[in-house]
């Protein structure tokens, strides 16, 4: 059994949307009518500053759209789940506008999976009650920053799904002590924005480093009484885990029977889906084999741009170089750019780019890893069969959403699980890069930096920040003259 799943990523430059989703969610024109079975939608300043460095809130919930969606642990710092729910209001009005769109366009039922918020980023993920819902054995959610301070206005946010690949028809595999071993497929999908401007390149590498190492999950695994007929019972015998810290856990549902535990990286998983900002530019420099001339100029980059000729600067875009060499998403795959670059244009514009102060570039972008069997690894001379089990359908942008200063990007996948698949060991991990084992500091000294930025924000860089600044200081020097008087 295949499952088809949707990614869309959008920057909406911290202002929020209000208009139909459904040519983006559900482009006209792709190749396969059948509903996706998974839907992610990731969004890159989500929020406005100041409240954005008060934001970190996350959803699990097995309920369907056309039920309320169930709100856990809410500042509950002792469960492991910290909330800052801040900016509820437009969570509530972007998730209403995604289900509406589903509903809509799949007269189907699908759960509400995750809503996870970290700053200025924001995590959507529904999956179709009629092929998942009740196969999902946990859920996890991991944040990381990379900020300055470790802050989170640049990181990522991480969700792992583990299915009983048994009942999607996965054949089981036999252990090496020749016991059953009940298969599992592992997805994660991961939304981050990574480091501004044009001549930050290995900073970007280094954040997609820094994520690596510290956007961990920690899985307690279970595989048993999974084949339910409702997804009620299945939440009576499964536990669905939330990892709101880095590698912090805390269960949101009883549990029972757990095996063991194993930290988890973003490549420890049969499919990996990297998406989001990751804000690599056209670079504007020589460039060998850009047509007869080896340099690139903002003028010429534009010309290019509007004549629509974007083929001609393929290889000048900076990431694709980046890959080539092996600095970053490495084992990472992507579909072909053919499309626009998809920042920066004029707000409201359809096709105008502002080169005032930014280079334009295929910052918003989906890339996918797959986790090859263990006989393909070893297998550098290519000798042995190579089959790819996931098929993009269809990558393109969308340049009708004229809201930010970015376009939505969106990529439809066709994913078949393998039938040999050897279960992740204790301590190996597909990961380039270590665990970083401090990063709990890291993220606990994130979250204080973060608000205190939010509240220096709110005090001097807002009206009624100022306005209550200046009273708390004109009352406290009102105080110090009457106390001086008085003395």
């Amino acid at each position: 059994m295949s499952l088809k799943i949707f990614v869309g990523t959008y920057n909406v430059n911290k202002r929020e949307i209000d208009q139909d989703l459904s040519s983006w969610l559900f482009p006209t024109n792709s190749s396969i009518t059948d509903k996706p079975d998974i839907i992610v939608v990731g969004f890159q300043e989500f929020s406005s500053f100041p409240s954005a460095f008060f934001s970190n809130s996350s959803y699990l919930s097995n309920a369907s759209l056309s039920s309320n969606i169930t709100q856990l642990g809410n500042a509950s710092l002792s469960g492991g789940l910290i909330k800052h729910n801040v900016d509820e209001e437009r969570l509530e009005h972007y998730s209403s506008l995604i289900e509406r769109v589903i509903f809509a366009n799949t007269r189907e039922s699908y759960t509400t999976l995750v809503k996870s918020t970290f700053v200025g980023l924001a995590l959507f993920i529904y999956v179709r009650d009629k092929s998942v819902t009740k196969w999902i054995l946990n859920v996890e959610i991991a944040k990381c920053g990379v900020g300055p301070f470790w802050i989170g206005n640049k990181g990522g946010v991480g969700v792992r799904i583990v299915i009983n690949a048994n009942a999607i028809g996965v054949q089981e595999t036999e252990g090496e002590d020749g016991t059953d071993n009940t298969s599992e497929l592992v997805l994660c999908f991961v939304c981050a924005h990574l480091a501004p401007h044009s001549h930050n390149t290995y900073q970007r590498n280094q954040d997609f480093k820094s994520i690596c190492e510290r956007l961990v999950f920690s899985n307690i695994m279970y595989s048993e009484n999974t084949n339910r007929d409702s997804a009620q019972e299945q939440q009576e015998d499964c536990e669905i885990m939330m990892t709101s810290m880095e590698g912090d856990s805390a269960p949101l549902l009883p549990s029972h029977n757990s095996k063991h535990q194993h930290y988890f990286t973003i490549y420890d998983s049969d499919f990996l889906f990297f998406f989001g900002d990751l804000n690599y530019r056209i670079e504007l420099k020589e460039q060998g084999g850009f047509n007869n001339n080896n340099t690139l100029t903002i003028s010429s980059l534009l010309d290019i741009l509007r004549a629509r000729q974007h083929q001609r600067i393929r290889a000048c875009d900076q990431l694709a170089k980046e890959i080539i060499d092996g600095r970053v998403l490495h084992g990472f795959e992507e579909g072909e750019l053919n499309f626009m670059p998809t920042y920066k244009y004029y707000v409201g514009s359809v096709n105008e780019f502002d080169v005032r102060q930014r280079t334009p570039g295929w910052c918003d972008r989906i890339f996918y890893y797959w986790r090859k069997r263990d006989e393909l690894q070893g297998d550098p001379g290519g000798t042995a069969e190579r089959s790819s089990p996931i098929l993009l359908i269809n990558y393109m942008s969308h340049p009708s959403y004229t809201l930010s200063d970015h376009k939505p990007v969106s990529a439809l996948f066709v994913i078949t699980p393998q039938h040999k698949r050897t279960d992740i060991k204790s301590g190996i991990s597909n990961s380039p890069f270590k665990i970083d084992e401090h990063r709990n500091l890291k993220f606990a000294i994130g979250e204080a930096s973060s608000i205190i930025v939010g509240c220096l924000w709110w005090l001097f860089g807002t009206g009624r920040g100022v306005r209550t600044t200046l009273i708390i200081g004109c009352v406290g020097f009102l105080v110090l003259w009457i106390v001086k008087k008085l003395t």
